[in-house]
């Protein structure tokens, strides 16, 4: 670094020559000065740059104007300025800081230009340098940043404000397309529901959870006009049960039972007046409609079945009434029978083809018996105490014969002795009924089982085979009058589909009950259950 001036005296600079006046502005100027020889040294400097450093005016002059500098500020002087005052002359705002005499930095910028000293006898080459404190100018370029910075992000946010309502309108555009096109959807499922409702020829009435109607369609509209005016609220409704007298209680109504979430099938009664007046067999079912497992209303289907019953009465008449007709030829013929059979002298060619007659005659009875039977619907029952395990091995004695022929096992699980109140020859038939089942319907052998036993108040007669058994879609006819299964049928096992009809009839006469349970090609089993005290009529 050059060395300090040698004198003691400062040269009589600029500041001072041209006047008191001149003096007076370099001291008193807004900016600060400073006088430097051309290699640093301060020469002199104004009172605006004292006050704003805090050093002294006698501390400054004589040293060198990089003492004020940073070190980063004074590589940037020897680098910029110092090179711009010796090629140019000058140099312009230079951005740095001075070192203040509490070890501050201010932030100022340096402009310099060199010149004459204007002395009287000495006039050298100085350089002069003007210091604008930046402070002010930092703080307004920080508030003029921040400003900035600000009023991006404020853009950012609107620019960010009108993406997500663009996203939003998006949004709201096509959730309008997806709500127009859910109603439009929604408006084909009413009309596609509408028009199988209005095709179909049940009429169907919908009801809330408190029993009012919500909806019919138009076969209960049109067809049923009766009905739908006798089931609005605060009329009269004229439903009968299955006997055609008996007046529904409200308890029994279809409409209670359903508004209560109650689901059944093919309820039979009857809507019309009993004074002579058209009553017609409605056939009606209900299943309740749940909105997240609760209730919330039932769909009830009303069918007209008026035709079926009538033909069913019809036919059952008919039956009844044919074998009626039937019976008492019969009868006559079997006599005339047994008196043939009882007369001496018959060749036993004869003999043989009158026993044959006659058991066909027995079998046709029997058959017009069991027709009687089931067009009668009621069984008169005669108690009295008998052993029922008696009346079993009976059974099994009577189809032994029948067994052999087969090729069937029978294998028996009876008590010696089993008393209950029954009518010994309705349980016999069913007995049998039962042991001709299993054996016949085990057309290439096998084994049938027969178990008789006392449980709790119950008494338990099981009867299984290992023959040819029954699907699941024949299971469910297994008790209708005249069904036979098809199995049965190409195997050409003799019978018409009374047998089990009537035995769960003298059942239930007796309080009981007949259940099964079949598999196609493993066989049967038929529990009849009877209570040990007397139920149901006599």
């Amino acid at each position: 670094m050059p060395s300090a001036p040698k004198h003691g005296k400062v040269p009589e600079s600029a500041a001072t020559a041209g006047g008191t006046d001149y003096e007076a502005h370099f001291h008193h100027a807004a900016c600060g000065y400073l006088v430097l020889t051309t290699d640093g040294f301060i020469l002199d400097v104004n009172r605006t740059l004292l006050t704003w450093t805090g050093h002294s005016r006698e501390k400054l002059l004589g040293t060198n104007v990089v003492d004020l500098l940073p070190l980063g500020d004074q590589v940037l002087y020897a680098a910029y300025a110092v090179p711009q005052l010796a090629v140019s002359g000058c140099y312009n705002e230079m951005a740095a800081e001075l070192v203040s005499a509490a070890g501050e930095h201010i932030p100022v910028l340096l402009s310099g230009v060199r010149s004459k000293s204007g002395n009287k006898g000495d006039d050298i080459d100085v350089d002069r340098i003007a210091v604008f404190n930046a402070s002010e100018r930092r703080r307004h370029e920080r508030e003029l940043l921040a400003a900035l910075r600000k009023a991006e992000a404020a853009e950012a946010a609107r620019a960010a404000a009108e993406e997500e309502l663009r996203e939003k309108q998006k949004a709201l555009v096509e959730k309008d397309r997806v709500l127009k096109a859910s109603l439009a959807a929604s408006k084909e499922r009413e009309a596609l529901l509408n028009t199988v409702l209005n095709a179909v020829d049940v009429g169907l009435l919908v009801v809330d959870k408190d029993g009012d109607v919500v909806l019919t369609n138009a076969h209960l509209k049109s067809a049923w006009t009766r009905v739908a005016g006798e089931i609005a609220p605060g009329r009269a409704r004229p439903f009968f049960g299955p006997d055609r007298v008996t007046p529904l209680c409200d308890a029994e109504s279809p409409l209670r039972r359903a508004a209560a979430g109650e689901s059944f099938s093919n309820q039979l009664l009857w809507f019309g007046p009993l004074d002579g007046g058209h009553q017609t067999a409605l056939s009606v079912s209900a299943r309740p409609i749940k909105t997240d497992g609760a209730l919330s209303g039932s769909v009830v289907a009303y069918t007209d079945v008026s035709p079926l019953v009538t033909a069913l009465a019809a036919q059952e008449e008919f039956v009844a009434s044919v074998s009626h007709e039937l019976r008492t030829p019969l009868t006559s013929i079997m006599g005339y029978l047994d008196l043939a059979l009882d007369e001496e002298g018959s060749s036993p060619e004869v003999t043989s083809a009158l026993q044959v007659a006659l058991r066909n005659s027995e079998r046709l009875l029997a058959l017009v018996s069991d027709l009687l039977s089931v067009a009668s619907g009621a069984q008169k029952i005669d108690r009295r105490p008998v052993n029922l395990a008696e009346i079993v091995r009976s059974g099994i004695v009577s189809m032994a014969p029948k067994a052999r022929a087969n090729q069937v096992d029978l294998v028996t699980e009876i008590p010696e002795t089993l008393t209950v109140e029954v009518d010994p020859q309705r349980l016999a038939q069913v007995v049998d009924n039962l042991l001709s089942n299993a054996v016949k319907y085990s057309p290439d052998g096998g084994t049938v089982r027969v178990a008789l036993s006392e449980e709790g108040q119950e008494i338990r007669l099981e009867v299984s085979d290992t023959g040819i058994g029954m699907d699941e879609g024949e299971q469910d006819r297994v008790f209708t009058k005249f069904f036979r299964a098809h199995r049965a049928v190409t195997s050409a096992v003799p019978g018409v589909g009374l047998g089990l009809v009537i035995t769960k009839s003298i059942l239930e006469a007796h309080g009981g009950g007949l259940s099964f349970v079949s598999s196609p090609g493993q066989g049967s089993v038929f529990t009849v259950s009877l209570p040990l005290t007397a139920e149901g009529p006599t």
